[in-house]
C-alpha cells in the first residue's frame, strides 16, 4: 500500500517549510471548509486546496503539557509524517490535531495512526503513482 524511502535517502528527507500551513488564514480556512475523522492518539481535518503539493499543520492544544511537551509531539509527529509526504495526493491541505494519548505513544504507532486516517479519508495516491523513493 505504501512505499517508504530508502535507507540511503533517508537523512535528505525532510518537511519542508512549502509543505506547511504557516497563517491563521489557512488553518481557519481548513477547519471551516473541511472534513474530519479521528483515531486514539489524534484527530484529522482535511480540505481541497489549489496548491500542486499537500500542505500540512499540527495542532497541539496546552491541555496537553507545557510548551516542552507540546514542541516534542509537534517535532515527533512532523517527524512521523515525512516519509508520508510523497504518498499524499496533492491539493489538500491537512491538519493533524493531537490527543493527550500521543505524548505516551510510540513513534511507529503515531506513523501508523497517520497512515490509517489518511488512507481512510482517501488521501493516499494509488500504489502505481507514488514514487518510489
Amino acid at each position: 500500500m505504501f512505499v517508504f524511502a530508502n535507507e540511503s535517502e533517508k537523512g535528505s528527507e525532510y518537511m519542508k517549510r512549502s509543505d506547511s500551513l504557516r497563517r491563521k488564514k489557512e488553518f481557519r480556512y481548513t477547519y471551516r471548509a473541511g472534513k474530519s475523522c479521528g483515531g486514539r492518539l489524534l484527530s484529522m481535518v482535511y480540505a481541497k486546496n489549489r496548491s500542486a503539493q499537500p500542505k500540512i499543520g499540527f495542532s497541539v492544544s496546552k491541555k496537553i503539557g507545557n510548551s516542552v511537551v507540546r514542541n516534542r509531539v509537534k517535532r515527533r509527529l512532523r517527524e512521523a509524517l515525512t516519509p508520508l509526504i510523497p504518498s499524499i495526493r496533492s491539493g489538500v491541505n491537512i491538519i493533524f490535531i493531537a490527543r493527550d494519548a500521543v505524548v505516551e505513544a510510540p513513534f511507529l504507532t503515531i506513523r501508523e495512526s497517520m497512515l490509517s486516517q489518511l488512507d481512510r479519508a482517501g488521501l493516499i495516491k494509488p500504489r502505481e503513482t507514488q514514487k518510489d523513493l
